[in-house]
């Protein structure tokens, strides 16, 4: 599925290039991976999921987030390979660089969310 805010331009769009660099379908990606993670880790269909949607991420990221694309990749590589026990904050590093991308490239959404706490806490 197609995000609804295709990258910095914010252009609503129905179809999208593996390849269309956007933080927030590299973003949907690497949650959707690390959910699949915490899930059933050692089904062998399970991991395949998680280092597709990896890759997913790494070709969303690859030209204006190049060092978060490559962290992708090679998180996937070691699920691949079945080095688990080498996994120690790739994950972290990984979720909290594409959230820092995603809030770069979307500062409203940012705004949004400071927000919605702000409410929250006077409530």
């Amino acid at each position: 599925m197609s995000c609804n805010c295709h990258g910095k331009s914010g252009v609503s769009v129905t179809r999208t290039s593996p390849f269309d660099q956007c933080s927030t379908c590299a973003k949907k990606h690497v949650v959707k991976a690390w959910n699949l993670w915490n899930e059933f880790l050692y089904a062998d269909d399970n991991r395949d999921a998680i280092s597709g949607q990896l890759r997913l991420a790494a070709d969303h990221l690859m030209y204006d987030h190049r060092d978060n694309a490559l962290k992708a990749r090679d998180l996937a590589v070691m699920i691949e390979e079945n080095h688990d026990a080498a996994i120690t904050t790739e994950w972290d590093g990984l979720l909290a660089a594409v959230r820092e991308a995603f809030n770069a490239d979307h500062p409203d959404a940012v705004e949004r969310l400071a927000q919605l706490q702000i409410k929250q806490e006077t409530s």
